[in-house]
């Protein structure tokens, strides 16, 4: 009976130590793999973050030599109205023409300048621009709670949605211009966005290689003015400010300047400017 005890015991011993060792194995075999994917995860978010911002840089390249398909080769801003969704819109159509950021309001006794908008909002407790402001190279002011950005270079604007910084660094070593907006539509999806109430609505706009400034003629949501762009074929949308914001516009057959909103004499107050090529 001893030996039967002895026997059973080194059995019973001999029989559990194998589930030991592949225990052991299992748990380390599972922990690696967790290891192993966490990994693989880590660098395929890291490369599709630096492809990302090399994405946006080199279409940022490509669209500063596009033509628009209008033929052309005269500085205009033809009008025209539409309606979609029971959204009325007024388009501005910018052909042939070079953009710019401006902290001063241009003088309308400068034939050149074309049309004028405000670009980036102001903030209400500092009165301080919102978000990054690139003019003319030079950095003057800083956020990222917008994710829409306009980057200019040479007069040619590039629209693009990313919080990035590879964009905006090219715009400062290119000596170019760069703010930021909420995105409405990218590559042709309406985007949402956090901006409640009814207002009238602004966008500087793209379709194709055409530039267009869009505002709707009522108080509209920001949901359904970005849903009009969208459904009307818009390709990239960026909002500008809306409202009772000052802009105006050149006649481009008889010259005469059409003024619009309130001109508010801040010190942070920036637009973006259209001139003649």
């Amino acid at each position: 009976m001893m030996m039967k005890r002895n026997e059973e015991d080194e059995i019973q011993v001999l029989g559990t130590k194998p589930k030991k060792i592949c225990r052991k194995w299992a748990i380390l075999l599972t922990v690696c793999t967790i290891i192993t994917t966490i990994a693989v995860m880590y660098l395929f978010i890291s490369k599709t973050v630096v492809n990302k911002g090399e994405t946006d840089i080199a279409r940022l390249k490509k669209e500063t030599i596009q033509e628009s398909r209008f033929p052309s080769k005269i500085s205009m801003i033809e009008i025209n109205e539409d309606s979609i969704n029971d959204v009325p819109l007024r388009i501005y159509s910018l052909v042939n023409l070079q953009a710019e950021l401006s902290m001063e309001l241009p003088s309308k006794k400068d034939t050149a300048v074309l049309l004028v908008a405000q670009a980036a909002d102001i903030r209400k407790d500092n009165k301080g621009i919102v978000g990054d402001f690139i003019l003319q190279g030079k950095q003057l002011a800083t956020g990222k709670k917008k994710t829409g950005y306009c980057a200019i270079i040479n007069g040619n604007i590039s629209l693009g949605n990313s919080t990035g910084d590879e964009v905006k660094d090219y715009c400062i070593n290119s000596k170019g211009h760069f703010f930021r907006q909420y995105v409405l539509v990218t590559d042709g999806e309406q985007q949402e966005n956090r901006l409640k109430g009814k207002s009238i609505r602004r966008a500087l706009a793209r379709q194709d290689d055409d530039l267009y400034i869009i505002e709707s003629i009522n108080r509209e949501s920001l949901y359904d003015f970005s849903e009009a762009l969208a459904d009307i074929g818009i390709t990239d949308a960026l909002y500008l400010v809306g409202g009772d914001a000052y802009r105006f516009y050149r006649n481009s057959s008889n010259g005469q300047v059409y003024e619009y909103g309130e001109r508010k004499p801040l010190p942070a107050m920036n637009y973006i400017v259209f001139r003649k090529k």
